[in-house]
């Protein structure tokens, strides 16, 4: 299962552990990732794959 390591708190987090946000809007969706553990924004998760 692929993790992703969070950029503030350097912690593996399995996909299905990120928190998502999705929004609707005109030009489509758009879709926010946080880590639960500090809570930081991963905007990128395809950049912090491991």
């Amino acid at each position: 299962m692929p993790k992703v390591q969070c950029p503030d708190c350097e912690r593996q987090i399995a996909m299905h552990e990120l928190e998502a946000k999705t929004v609707a809007q005109s030009s489509g969706f758009d879709t926010h990732y946080r880590c639960p553990f500090c809570r930081t924004d991963v905007n990128n998760v395809t950049e912090h794959l491991v």
